[in-house]
């Protein structure tokens, strides 16, 4: 085993556990955005979208845990990093691999994602995102072999894998793939062991959860909230007085279903 389930499990709590940055994105947000949480023309009352908020995020999260693994697990399978920086894009925006490894003189690109399950626009925004890095890499390492792949973790999902594959089919350069689930760790890796243990990790961490439902303090009363408006005040003053004390209809109806007593607003 080259990561045990308890070190597994540790690693991602941590990664989801940092509660008071989440929140505090999503008071930010909320300021920022009030009638996404307060709107009339929605199903879910105000309550229920805060919720779903912290859902999204913590997928979110979840995705960046995954990249932390697997780069730990290719560190332990002996590959050596690289510098994720590859360049910058034809926009002129900083261009960083998910995995950028080496084994001996062959260079491994790894665009790495949860699942593929996205619309028309964001998949061929993510594979011109991929291809420009694929150049890029060309450019700086002429001398060296260069694989490079799109790897989807989630091979229940596939939903543009046609378009993946003939987008693939019409580039000039050599060694492009599209992987899903275990066949990046089957057939380019040739270590099927660290993907069973990967996988195993992640049902054995899912069936734990199993019973878990996702709560969020009351942001009118709770500590942590508390926490949350005094890291406002410090950093965003406007903001908090928009919060606090803005008359404008929106921020009223805001205090009024997220801080009916306003008692965290007087202990601040």
């Amino acid at each position: 085993m080259l990561i045990s389930y308890e070190d597994f499990n540790n690693k991602l709590k941590t990664k989801l556990s940092d509660n008071i940055i989440l929140y505090y994105d999503l008071l930010v947000k909320i300021i920022n955005n009030p009638y996404r949480f307060i709107g009339n023309f929605r199903v879910t009352n105000t309550k229920t979208k805060l919720v779903q908020y912290v859902t999204q995020s913590r997928e979110i999260l979840f995705g960046y845990f995954m990249e932390d693994i697997i780069y730990e697990y290719l560190s332990l399978m002996g590959y050596t990093h690289m510098d994720k920086y590859i360049g910058q894009s034809s926009e002129n925006k900083p261009l960083n691999a998910d995995q950028l490894f080496r084994a001996n003189d062959t260079i491994y690109l790894i665009e790495q994602k949860i699942r593929d399950d996205h619309d028309s626009s964001k998949k061929r925004g993510q594979f011109n995102n991929f291809k420009e890095k694929i150049s890029l890499l060309t450019n700086k390492y002429p001398h060296n072999q260069i694989i490079s792949i799109m790897w989807f973790i989630d091979d229940n999902f596939n939903k543009n894998k046609n378009f993946y594959k003939h987008e693939i089919s019409t580039l000039t350069f050599d060694n492009v793939f599209i992987k899903y689930g275990k066949e990046l760790f089957e057939d380019t890796l040739h270590r099927i062991d660290v993907w069973d243990e990967l996988y195993s990790h992640l049902e054995t961490n899912y069936h734990e959860r199993s019973h878990e439902v996702l709560q969020i303090p009351d942001l009118d009363t709770s500590n942590e909230f508390l926490e949350v408006l005094r890291k406002l005040k410090d950093n965003e003053k406007q903001l908090y007085k928009k919060l606090t004390s803005s008359n404008k209809k929106e921020y009223i109806e805001l205090r009024s279903r997220l801080f009916p007593n306003g008692t965290n607003f007087r202990r601040i």
